[in-house]
């Protein structure tokens, strides 16, 4: 495998990993409602900004993951499992399609403010706790400046992907409705909840190799 087919595949893998924990197709309705208020240039204005601000955030979280872990003494197979089980419980939410993008008293207090691109609509419906704890379980692996590179172009694709699926969400509405919404959601939570186990079977592995070497033969 030549160096372009692998820094495409771990490309489209990492791309894949963070679009699919963020999940663009369950923060739609979300969206259309903290929005319906606003007119459609206003609309576009508030997805652009939120795009810019969460992917800022992600890539943030994604260039100082390691410095995060030294300066709190956390070891990266502890933060594999932990984030793979916290990414498996939202897959499973997600499965159930009952995953609380924001909680009901936080959606109230959105809709009272004139500006609902940063909050909720970056953080946590764009850069949530799952999608920051992916990028840097993500960048705790990578070892070459390439792959920092692919990794922070990844980022950035999918935050666009989100973003594009955003603008036109009156008409994704309008075509698959809340059922075929449901239906992608879940679709997702699969593949989310295949993610999470694997971050933990990783985490676990690294655990194990570690006692093997510890124990005296």
């Amino acid at each position: 495998m030549n160096l372009v087919t692998l820094a495409l595949a771990e490309f489209a893998s990492t791309f894949a990993a963070v679009f699919v924990i963020i999940d663009p197709f369950a923060v739609v309705p979300v969206y259309l409602s903290i929005t319906e208020k606003l007119g459609r240039e206003e609309q576009l204005v508030v997805c652009r900004k939120a795009g810019l601000i969460s992917c800022v955030i992600l890539l943030i979280f994604a260039f100082s993951g390691t410095t995060i872990f030294n300066i709190f003494g956390i070891s990266l197979p502890a933060f594999q499992i932990a984030g793979g089980i916290l990414l498996l419980l939202l897959g499973i939410a997600q499965l159930n399609a009952n995953r609380r993008r924001v909680k009901y008293e936080e959606k109230l207090e959105s809709l009272e403010k004139e500006d609902v691109s940063i909050f909720p609509l970056a953080m946590p419906l764009i850069a949530g706790p799952g999608a920051i704890s992916t990028v840097v379980l993500i960048s705790s692996q990578l070892k070459r400046f390439h792959e920092y590179i692919i990794l922070g172009l990844s980022v950035s694709a999918a935050v666009f992907s989100t973003y594009l699926i955003l603008r036109f969400a009156p008409r994704l509405f309008r075509f698959l409705g809340t059922t075929g919404l449901n239906l992608l959601t879940r679709i997702m939570g699969i593949l989310l909840t295949a993610i999470a186990v694997q971050f933990i079977i990783n985490g676990l592995t690294e655990v194990f190799v570690k006692i093997l070497h510890l124990t005296p033969p």
